[in-house]
């Protein structure tokens, strides 16, 4: 189960492979199970939220720190 959700990540238009994303450049597959499991996600559905999740938080971080600087 937890291949089916990585895949379903990986496969993913907005966070999967060549996305650029901060899922597809930063967890690798060992990575991305840990995170799922310990997040207790258990479908390939609520792992693409999760993903797109974590992305988004990262992207805010992303220009909360941009607007500190400039």
């Amino acid at each position: 189960m937890i291949q089916t959700m990585i895949d379903a990540v990986r496969a993913d238009p907005k966070v999967g492979r060549g996305t650029c994303s901060s899922i597809d450049e930063c967890y690798e597959q060992h990575e991305l199970a840990a995170a799922l499991t310990r997040d207790n996600i258990t479908t390939a559905k609520a792992a693409v939220k999760w993903a797109r999740g974590v992305e988004r938080l990262y992207r805010e971080r992303e220009r909360e720190i941009r607007a500190e600087i400039f």
